[in-house]
Order: C-alpha cells, then structure tokens, then sequence
C-alpha cells in the first residue's frame, strides 16, 4: 500500500524536476543565442567605427539621381562576396590602406557574414569576420535591406551601418554612424 502511494509521488516529483530541467536549458539557449547577437552586431560596429573614423575616402559610386542614401561601390575581383563599402586612407608613413567590407553568403542559411578585407598599397594583408549571421532580406514596411551601409543625409557627411542579426526565431539591429575624417 505504501508503495502504490510513494510511486505516484516518486513519479511527480520526477516529472517536475524534468520540466524545470527542460525550461532552464530552453532558457539559456535563448540567452545564450541572444549574446551571440548581440556580440556580433557590437564586433561589426566596432571596426566599422574604427575604420570610418580613419577613413578620407568612402568610396560610393552611387550616381543614381534619385534621393537614395545607400552606398554602392564597384567589385573588386580579388575580394570575396559582394562589396557594400570601400574605405581608403593614407596612413603616417604614406601607405594606402583600402577596407574592403563584403557580404559573403553562409553555407545552408539565406543570412550572411560580413567580411572585412585589409589592402595595403594594393596587396591584401588581411581578411576577417567582422559580423556573422547577418539578415540582408528587404523590411516589407521600408523596402531597404535589414543589413546595410548608407549616408545618413544628402550632404554625406556621416556613414550608417544597420546591421541585423538572426539567431533562431529572435533578430536584433542596432545603427552605428561615424564621420570619416577630413580629406588631409
């Protein structure tokens, strides 16, 4: 008799400590998921920062008469993916430094990563991830890309980067604006 009564108990508490078990490893792969995110979207921010700020050209060939702000450059066939910014300057000892910043698709997933490719005097030096599991598919309310670069206004003064990252069913944006420095 004890034991018809203990099982159902036994079984209860198991049961329990299962469900919780369960919620808590959901509950870190969201958290888990939602630092990734983040993470990326600040390492992307950060050298687009650093090298906007150094930049004394952005290149943009955007000749389009229309009022679009987006940034388009022509492709370089040394660099992988598809360019979305150019940034040039000359540095103390007078090499020419060229960021090459290219959207480079990621194997099974319709997002992208985005790749930032160092030229110095025209030879690449260095190739790296700065931002992964980008979402470049259009908002259906501003018909622009989630994941972008463009000018904050007609006069380009200042560069916008948008960046919006995808993790599982969550996605963050955040907007990093930096002024490149005078042409010297």
């Amino acid at each position: 008799m004890e034991l018809l009564v203990a099982l159902p108990i036994a079984t209860l508490i198991v049961a329990g400590v299962g469900g919780m078990y369960y919620q808590m490893v959901i509950a870190r792969n969201y958290v888990d998921n939602s630092l990734s995110a983040i993470t990326q979207m600040q390492r992307a921010g950060a050298w687009f920062s650093q090298d906007t700020v150094q930049a004394q050209v952005v290149e943009d060939n955007n000749l389009s008469n229309d009022a679009t702000l987006q940034i388009a450059v022509d492709q370089h066939t040394g660099i992988v993916g598809t360019e979305v910014l150019i940034l040039q300057w000359t540095d103390w000892n007078d090499d020419v430094v060229r960021i090459y910043y290219s959207l480079e698709d990621v194997t099974g997933t319709t997002l992208k990563e985005l790749r930032r490719t160092i030229t110095v005097n025209g030879g690449i030096t260095e190739t790296h991830t700065a931002g992964e599991n980008l979402d470049v598919s259009v908002d259906t309310e501003t018909f622009l890309n989630m994941t972008r670069l463009e000018w904050t206004d007609a006069s380009k003064q200042i560069v916008r980067l948008v960046v919006t990252t995808e993790y599982g069913p969550d996605s963050f944006t955040r907007l990093y604006e930096a002024r490149p420095r005078a042409r010297v």
